[in-house]
């Protein structure tokens, strides 16, 4: 979507990811690993310095405001507003947003349309592109998840 949506490359691009969980860790190794320069965001002191140690530039959300004009390509992955109108002011008018957060997304999209910044909605976007290897993710982890559950399940009987 983002090769699509924009006049540049992935490679070489000035690409963001906000929010640095099971998502953004992956998006950003990939986007890192076909050539571009990526800025990650978080919260947790140990996920900066985790993005450090993997070579990404990293950003406190505190400082988003800051960094973002640089951006070329923004990622957001975080369900729950980011980029906000206060925010979007700080985006170049030229950079495209795709987020992948649930719906509603972390994006005022209407705000940003009216700035003329293309801003694409990708919630689920895994299960979409490519349904069977989401699938099969899928069913390593629950099985996991509702072991978990229902061993904390066993231990609050017991108690």
């Amino acid at each position: 979507m983002a090769m699509e949506a924009t006049t540049i490359t992935i490679h070489g691009s000035e690409s963001m990811v906000l929010g640095l969980g099971r998502c953004g860790w992956t998006l950003a190794r990939m986007l890192q690993g076909i050539g571009a320069h990526v800025t990650g965001v978080a919260r947790k002191p140990s996920d900066l310095a985790r993005a450090v140690e993997m070579g990404l530039d990293a950003v406190h959300f505190s400082d988003l405001e800051d960094k973002i004009g640089r951006a070329e390509i923004i990622f957001n992955t975080v369900p729950h507003l980011i980029l906000d109108a206060e925010m979007l002011e700080k985006v170049a008018r030229d950079a495209v947003i795709v987020d992948l957060a649930s719906i509603p997304g972390g994006t005022d999209f209407e705000y940003a349309q009216m700035l003329g910044i293309k801003a694409l909605l990708a919630p689920g976007l895994p299960g979409i592109v490519a349904p069977k290897t989401a699938g099969r993710i899928l069913a390593q982890i629950y099985p996991q998840l509702i072991l978990r559950h229902l061993t904390t399940m066993n231990a609050t009987v017991q108690s």
